[in-house]
């Protein structure tokens, strides 16, 4: 089903409202109004009994023959103390039941005078009586009938019915009108500067939040041009060395031990592109969430172990030792890519160390929160303060001579964020240039 605009859903919602509006109007009117005429009514009869009272109500008066003879379209009745009705001008009061029990007689007995209304069968008139108690005891009733308000609906239906075409037109203009005030602003909301926009108060968060999202993606887009210039700036170099190096040896002419040196740079360059390439990789498969694997409990002391392993040919042969202490450290997570993050961070431990330096890996399992913290320790170059902000940049390396000279593709940290990231961990950064570096993983955070 098909979403309607918002400028329709405003002007149904105030044409709505203004219909609603004139029934309630209608309403109240016709209820005060027929309330009026009935108060102007007794009043009319209480008038009508003052006069009655001029004359001689008495049982064997005279006078009741020329009450009888007036020329009224009220009813008049005459009841004894005892309930008996004695005249009547409309009906032989012979024929009349007693009416001791009726409610105006009853409470004209009581308090001197009273009023009520009785409904006819049908619901469509209802008779008002006026009663009084005289000086002699007995109680004159005067009546008559009046329409309810379902009659006085109906006779004025023609009218109410033009009203309420008339109300109806006025909605449906003021509601457009209105629907059309209300959108405008939001139409000149400027998407590519949103916060500068004239809009409602309850808008702004929503104007803030576009342009975050915004900021956010010109800063992608920088950081994907960044990103591009880098690669581009990282693969012309080995393409560059192994071009130079493969037109030599196609000239002819150069000795075995420069060939096969010249084939080692060749595949020492394209090892390195391939790193690069697979770094790459990673990166792209974290920054999409498109890994397929997924998330098992896992011990992060076993996988630090598989990494030690691979990493102990380079730490032996810079004389670096490493140990781990702790727990077993079961988290849920993606085993290759906690794998990839912790050997990247072995790795630097032991790339930027000292000779003869120390790397401490600890796990601890915290039971008191079921987190997990991993830290890897060295005592190696450390990072300078004013780069602690950068160094999980891509391609960005504290000591770039040394980084080209270890075969770091600059990467690694970057991984390291984004695993973290994808696990929903936080990471920190202790430093200090000349005396190491220490880099905390907290899961369960």
């Amino acid at each position: 089903m098909k979403n309607k605009s918002l400028t329709f859903k405003i002007f149904l919602s105030t044409f709505f409202v203004g219909v609603l509006v004139y029934f309630l109007c209608a309403f109240i009117f016709i209820t005060n109004m027929y309330g009026y005429f009935e108060k102007q009514i007794f009043e009319e009869l209480k008038t009508e009994s003052i006069i009655l009272e001029g004359y001689d109500l008495s049982e064997e008066s005279y006078d009741l023959d020329a009450i009888k003879k007036l020329k009224t379209q009220n009813r008049i009745t005459l009841i004894h103390p005892d309930g008996t009705v004695y005249f009547d001008n409309t009906v032989n009061a012979s024929t009349m039941e007693n009416h001791a029990f009726r409610t105006e007689f009853l409470k004209a007995k009581e308090s001197g005078v009273s009023t009520s209304s009785r409904y006819s069968s049908t619901m469509l008139e209802k008779t008002l009586y006026f009663a009084k108690q005289l000086d002699s005891g007995d109680v004159l009733r005067i009546s008559c009938d009046q329409h309810t308000v379902v009659v006085l609906v109906i006779g004025m239906s023609q009218v109410l019915v033009v009203m309420l075409v008339i109300a109806m037109i006025i909605s449906g203009v003021t509601a457009s009108l209105l629907s059309k005030k209300i959108i405008e602003p939001l139409n000149k909301i400027d998407l590519e500067n949103p916060e500068n926009s004239d809009v409602y108060e309850e808008l702004k968060p929503f104007t803030k939040r576009i342009a975050e999202e915004n900021y956010e993606k010109s800063q992608r887009e920088e950081l994907r041009q960044q990103f591009t210039a880098n690669v581009s700036h990282e693969l012309k170099t080995p393409l560059t060395s192994i071009s130079g190096f493969a037109e030599i040896l196609k000239q002819g002419g150069t000795d075995d031990q420069t060939t096969r040196d010249f084939a080692g740079t060749i595949f020492d360059e394209s090892q390195r592109m391939i790193a690069l390439v697979n770094d790459i990789i990673k990166l792209s498969k974290l920054d999409e969430k498109s890994i397929s694997m997924e998330k098992e409990i896992i011990s992060l002391r076993e996988i630090t172990r598989d990494a030690m392993e691979i990493i102990m040919p380079m730490a032996e042969k810079k004389n670096v030792s490493m140990n781990i202490s702790g727990d077993s450290g079961y988290i849920n997570g993606v085993r290759p890519v906690i794998y990839e993050m912790i050997y990247n961070l072995i790795d630097n431990a032991v790339k930027y160390n000292k000779e003869g330096g120390i790397v401490c890996i600890k796990i601890e399992t915290l039971n008191d929160s079921h987190r997990v913290v991993l830290s890897v320790q060295d005592n190696g170059i450390g990072i300078p303060e004013n780069e602690k902000d950068r160094i999980f940049e891509r391609f960005y390396r504290v000591d770039k001579s040394r980084s080209k000279v270890l075969g770091g593709t600059g990467l690694g940290l970057s991984i390291v964020k984004h695993a973290a990231k994808y696990h929903n961990a936080s990471i920190f950064v202790k430093s200090r240039e000349g005396d190491g570096s220490t880099f905390t993983v907290i899961f369960g955070l």
